[in-house]
This record gives C-alpha cells, structure tokens and sequence, in this order.
C-alpha cells in the first residue's frame, strides 16, 4: 500500500471519532490581524474542521482540504453546525486543484511532517498570492536528544515507524517523522529565504507525561517544569519539540 493510501485509511477511521461543537477561539498568526475579513484563506489537511470553523469566523472566505473524506465530512458538518460557510473537498496536498496566487492565508497543524516538502512546498508557493503568508503548527526533530531516542525507538526518517518500543508508545501513522532541519531547509529555499521559525511554548518534559504516565494530574507539574526550564536558560526553547513554521511569498 502506498503512503498516500495509508495515510488516507488511517485518518478516515481517526477523524470519525469527532462530533460537531460549538468551535470557540481564534487562529493567530504573527504579523497578520485576527479580523480575516476581505482575505480568503486555505487550511491544509483540515481534520476536525474546527481552525476552518475558526477561520470562517474570524472573517476570511475560507477553503479546505484533506486526503481523508472523512475529514473533509467533518469540515462540512461543522462549518452547518457553527452556522458558517467553508468550501471543503477531498485534494492531495502535492497537487493542489487552486490558482496560482490564491490565497492570502494558508494555514495547518500537524501536516508538514507527513508530506514530501519539496513537492507541497512548491504548491504552497505557487497559490499563495505575493504578500501572503503560509503559517503551519508542527513538531520537530531538532533537539538532538529526542532526535537520538526516536530514531533508536522507532526509526529514521523516511522508513517506517514503530508503534511501540517496550512501554514507549507513539501515536500517528507509520510513515510520519517529526520535521526534520532539512525539510525545514527545503521550504526555506523555496521561499527564497523567507521563513522563521517560532517556538511558542517549550515543549519537552510535558512530551514525557505523554508518551509514558499519560496523566492529566501530571500534565501541569511536567508543563510547569517547561516553563521553568525555558524561564531559567531562553536558549533551549528552539530545542522544544514543537515548532511553528512562518513563511511569506514576497
């Protein structure tokens, strides 16, 4: 079975879990006002539908797509059920069906790391209109130590990753590998040098809580040691194990 393919059976049984809600929130993005009104904006691999419930609310004109139909149903279902309208269909994010110089916000969670970069980052250029920015919420490979351990526990990037090693259990598909420095690269080429990258939170003890004791009571005691961690030595927030990747079409 291809990538494609498995990636597309994994998520259609994942995203039928969900069920329309009342999305609350809003998506923030650096440099770009909160009030979307008079932009159109495109989110990547929508999943739930809730950022492009968010989107529809904060005023933008508002597309999605997603390997998964289900997703796709999600999308819909809870744009109806927020009382907004998104346009949303089933699309492979290597070949995008939009115009060149689309979209003025393209935004995704989680994404980057499951697709050929060379490839989705050329059509993210490509329909992104100049003075648009491209902002997505991802995880890294760039702390050295979480770097040793995953690909010891579970495998390198571009072959296929272990569900479980011993009592350490990962969670996505066997083909996803946190964004490494080189895809990284490759959309910073691309751009033409155009990127930065963001570290909104320090993410590192909080990821041990839930990987191993997946405890709620835990998750507060380990994110207030992030935070004291990052508080007591700034310099080790760019090694959290999440990222957000901010990238403008000039």
């Amino acid at each position: 079975m291809a990538t494609a393919e498995r990636e597309k059976e994994f998520y259609d049984q994942y995203w039928e879990r969900v069920q329309p809600y009342d999305v609350t929130g809003e998506i923030h993005v650096p440099t770009v006002s909160s009030n979307f009104s008079g932009k159109r904006a495109l989110m990547c691999s929508c999943g739930s539908g809730g950022d492009a419930v968010r989107a529809a609310k904060q005023g933008a004109e508002t597309h999605a797509f997603d390997i998964s139909e289900t997703a796709i149903r999600n999308a819909l279902s809870f744009a109806e059920f927020n009382g907004v309208t998104v346009h949303a269909k089933v699309m492979d994010f290597h070949n995008l069906e939009y115009p060149d110089n689309y979209f003025d916000l393209i935004y995704g969670t989680a994404i980057l790391h499951h697709i050929d970069c060379s490839v989705a980052g050329k059509e993210i250029y490509r329909v992104l209109k100049p003075g648009g920015v491209a902002y997505f919420k991802e995880n890294s490979d760039r702390n050295p130590i979480l770097r040793f351990l995953r690909r010891m526990f579970f495998g390198k990037p571009g072959g296929y990753q272990k569900q479980k090693f011993l009592f350490f259990k990962r969670t996505g598909t066997t083909d996803e590998y946190p964004l490494t420095e080189e895809e990284v690269s490759t959309l910073r080429d691309i751009f033409k040098g155009n990127l930065v990258l963001y570290n909104e939170q320090f993410y590192f003890f909080a990821l041990l809580n839930f990987l191993v004791f997946k405890s709620a009571k835990l998750a507060k005691f380990f994110t207030g040691v992030d935070n004291l961690t990052v508080g007591l030595f700034p310099f080790l927030r760019k090694y959290s194990f999440t990222q957000e990747v901010f990238m403008k079409k000039k």
